[in-house]
């Protein structure tokens, strides 16, 4: 089922939390909704839910306007962060519910209700888990009960609150590529919110990146990391290291530092400039305007990785490189050592 967010904005007394907001969804598509804490996410998600009003806009599923229908008339499946299962019911009461609460004409019978919760243990790998309460569970396996609860009553729409947020790092990994495979499975259109980039990153179809309530861009998640549309979206995704200077006749400027602006202006104008911490060669001597000349002020390893803090002599602004563990051993990097550095690739905006 297609969803269609058209010019959709909310307020809480004067606080602005959606303003304008307009996106189409596919059927099928799992998309994710990512930006800081307070940027509109869950109040988004809340409205297409319906259980948020919009003070504009509409919100149409499949070419039907639904935008004052209640939420039992959408057909949409709700994943919260903090699982909310029912404690004194087993794994298998808790999927159950939803089917067992139907009215009498359209609820299953008890042998279509147990083929379906077994169906869906196997699917989100709990099969053994059925008599078991939640407190008998692990966090991800809660997460995965309500999952399956969310999804045995057959939704439209299935939409996902922060699903791993109260989980752990390792947990929140092994859970997002088995949301991918589940996805991949059973091919309902789904939200998922989130502020970890990298969850959203390997979960979704398509990312819409949200700030102050408005939408700042959207595209799949290699076009915007590798292609992001401002100064917000490069310096929110991923790592990056920001250089503020002027563009002046198509060059960029940051005291000693200059480098291209592919910006078709004769005008004057303040830029920033974005580089990833990977995007740098080091060099022991100055090979001329786009070298920077820096002090290493901390090396810490990573595994493979070696990160550095180095500062600027001519700012004093603090940067941050990433190398692998072979080129470091070869340049032979100490703490305090002058080095220069020279981006590989810079991403310039003017502002």
């Amino acid at each position: 089922m297609s969803i269609e967010i058209n010019h959709v904005s909310k307020a809480f007394d004067s606080f602005q939390i959606l303003n304008d907001i307009n996106l189409t969804i596919p059927t099928g598509e799992l998309v994710a909704l990512l930006g800081p804490s307070g940027s509109g996410k869950t109040s988004l998600l809340r409205i297409v839910a319906g259980l948020e009003q919009p003070d504009n806009g509409q919100i149409v599923f499949h070419g039907q306007d639904l935008t004052n229908a209640h939420i039992k008339e959408r057909q949409v499946g709700f994943v919260f962060q903090h699982y909310a299962l029912f404690q004194n019911m087993t794994v298998f009461n808790n999927i159950a519910y939803g089917l067992r609460v139907r009215p009498r004409k359209i609820r299953p019978s008890r042998a279509e209700i147990k083929a379906k919760v077994d169906k869906l243990l196997r699917l989100v790998r709990l099969e053994p888990f059925g008599k078991r309460y939640p407190s008998q569970l692990s966090g991800g396996q809660r997460q995965r009960v309500a999952l399956a609860r969310a999804l045995a009553i057959e939704p439209k729409i299935l939409l996902l609150d922060e699903p791993f947020g109260a989980l752990d790092a390792k947990v929140r990994k092994e859970l997002r590529y088995w949301l991918r495979e589940l996805h991949e499975s059973v091919k309902v259109t789904s939200i998922f919110v989130t502020h970890d980039q990298e969850e959203a990153f390997e979960v979704a179809d398509r990312v819409v990146i949200i700030q102050n309530g408005k939408i700042e861009q959207v595209g799949t998640p290699e076009q915007v990391y590798n292609h992001p549309a401002n100064p917000f979206v490069y310096d929110f995704i991923g790592s990056a290291n920001k250089f503020e200077g002027k563009i002046i006749n198509g060059t960029f400027i940051d005291g000693s530092f200059e480098t291209e602006a592919p910006i078709d202006s004769n005008i004057e104008s303040a830029g920033l400039g974005f580089v990833r911490p990977y995007h740098f060669v080091i060099e022991k001597d100055r090979s001329g305007k786009y070298s920077i000349p820096v002090q290493i002020k901390h090396i810490h390893a990573v595994g493979p990785t070696v990160h550095l803090e180095v500062e600027r002599s001519d700012s004093h602004n603090v940067l941050n490189i990433e190398i692998n563990w072979e080129e470091f051993s070869l340049l032979n990097l100490k703490k305090d050592q002058t080095i220069h550095i020279k981006p590989k690739k810079v991403q310039i905006f003017a502002v």
